[in-house]
Formats: C-alpha cells, sequence, structure tokens
C-alpha cells in the first residue's frame, strides 16, 4: 500500500512543477543519519536483531517554489547507509554491512513564519514525499565462531567481502556476496519538518529532519551468498527494508537575481527620465 502511495506521491509532485512560480533556489546539501532494518521473515526476526548504524550523505539540492508557501524540494544525494546484524543466541555473531546508495528525495513542503523574541523571524516547515534510491553497491565484515574454529582470517578471525549482483555462481570469490535479482532500484515514503533561516540577501540556510519507510526488499529472492562452498557458507536475508531518521544541512542561493537587477535598473530610466 505504501508502495503505491509512493508512486501517487511521485505524479502528484512532479505535476506541481507545471505551476511553480519564479524563485528558484540550488545549493549543497550535507548530513548524517541513522539506519536501521526491519525483517519480513519472522523466523529470522526470532533468531537476529537489527541494531542502528550511523552514516553520512552528501550532494546537491533544488528547491521550487510552486505557489505561495508550498515549495518542492528534490535532493540528488550520494549516501551511505548501513546494515548491523547480530545473533540473539550468541552475542559473538555479528554482521556488519555498509551499502551505497544515489537518493533522490521528494519533499513537497508548507513553509509558515514565526519570531524568536521581538525581532527575529525564521520560518518552519512540515513536507512529505516519496525518495527513489538507486542501490551502487557495499562491503561488509562477518565475525561467526566457526571463522575462529577453521581458523579464517586470523588473528581477528573475521570475513571481509564486497557486494556483487547476479554474478554467476562458478566465478563468486570467497571475498564477495553474490545477490541475486537485487532489487537495485528502491522506493521510500519521507515525513520531514525543519526550520529555515534566511540570514542575508536571497540565500536560505535549512535544517531538515525526516524519517524514511524503505518499502522495498534489498533483493526479490532474499538471499546474499558469501562463504567458502562445502566448508562455511553464509546467507543473509535480504528481504529486508530500510529504515532512516535523517538530519540534513542545504544552504540555498537564489537563481532569479536577473528579475531583481532588471527592476533597479527599470527604476534608473524612471528617475533619469522624470529630472530631464
Amino acid at each position: 500500500m505504501l508502495r503505491v502511495i509512493s508512486l501517487f506521491s511521485i505524479v502528484v509532485l512532479s505535476s506541481s512543477c507545471l505551476r511553480i512560480e519564479a524563485q528558484i533556489l540550488v545549493g549543497p546539501t550535507v548530513g548524517g543519519q541513522l539506519n536501521g532494518m526491519v525483517f519480513d521473515n519472522k523466523d529470522s526476526k526470532d533468531l537476529y536483531k537489527f541494531k542502528p548504524m550511523f552514516n553520512w550523505h552528501a550532494g546537491a539540492s533544488i528547491s521550487f517554489r510552486a505557489q505561495k508557501r508550498f515549495f518542492l524540494h528534490t535532493s540528488f544525494l550520494y549516501a551511505q547507509k548501513g546494515k548491523l546484524l547480530e545473533s540473539r543466541d550468541n552475542a559473538g555473531t555479528r554482521n556488519e554491512t555498509r551499502l551505497r546508495y544515489i537518493d533522490v528525495p521528494i519533499l513537497y513542503t508548507a513553509e509558515f513564519n514565526a519570531k524568536l523574541g521581538r525581532d527575529k523571524v525564521y520560518k518552519w516547515y512540515f513536507g512529505v514525499g516519496p525518495t527513489i534510491s538507486y542501490w551502487l553497491g557495499g562491503k561488509g565484515v562477518l565475525i561467526h565462531g566457526d571463522l575462529n574454529e577453521n581458523a579464517v582470517n586470523p588473528p581477528n578471525y573475521d570475513l571481509h567481502y564486497k557486494i556483487v549482483f547476479n554474478k554467476d555462481s562458478a566465478s563468486v570469490t570467497t571475498t564477495e556476496m553474490n545477490v541475486r535479482e537485487p532489487n537495485r532500484i528502491q522506493l521510500g515514503l519521507n515525513i520531514s519538518a525543519g526550520l529555515i533561516f534566511e540570514p542575508f540577501g536571497q540565500h536560505k540556510v535549512m535544517v531538515n529532519m525526516r524519517y524514511a519507510f524503505g518499502q522495498s526488499f534489498l533483493s526479490r529472492y532474499g538471499k546474499g551468498e558469501f562463504g567458502f562452498p562445502g566448508i562455511l557458507y553464509y546467507e543473509d536475508d535480504l528481504k529486508v527494508r530500510s529504515r532512516e531518521l535523517v538530519l540534513s544541512l542545504h544552504y540555498f542561493t537564489d537563481l532569479k537575481t536577473d528579475q531583481r537587477k532588471k527592476g533597479k535598473s527599470t527604476s534608473k530610466v524612471k528617475n533619469t527620465r522624470s529630472k530631464k
């Protein structure tokens, strides 16, 4: 159901672009997020637990004024996300994965004025919208008692791997996790709120907090396969959805400076003519 809502949001937000007014803001974006995952399989929930991981993102954003107080914000971000899995039965077993993405969150926001004291004015806003993500890859490390017993990679006794997609089983190495039928393109739904400051001129600083509900599994097949076939072989449950608490800092500059300059030059011409 939420996937349908995400697709519907994309259509609605795209149609809003047809009514965009003059103001166009662009600028860099940086921030961090707290990532987590949720299982779809009940058996996996009973055996393992996810722990949150801190990660980061960076990129650029563009903001259009759609109506008087409504804006359409779109960001293009390189994002690192995480998946930290621990066994409920064996405290020494854990699988830590770092995932790399291109994220495009699209937020339709409503802005409101507020005052801090008598003179200081700022704005606050809330918004909703989808995120379209493209899964680039990733890498991870497994810590397991079997690795210690079989003297794999002493003295840490861990197994490092990188993520590959749809690779032939015969060509997969012991340092690769093979993900069959991956969802490289993933959808999510965002709820956001934040503060806006306009310290000088046509510049805007925006602090954005959003909670993202991932709606796509990492893999339709559901497993990531890696290890030593016939000796030590592991399967990572990839029928999981992401949950993210994201904090971003945006710095925007108004591109529509030509109209302001045009207005100033026109006023000078009128003054000159009036003097004559």
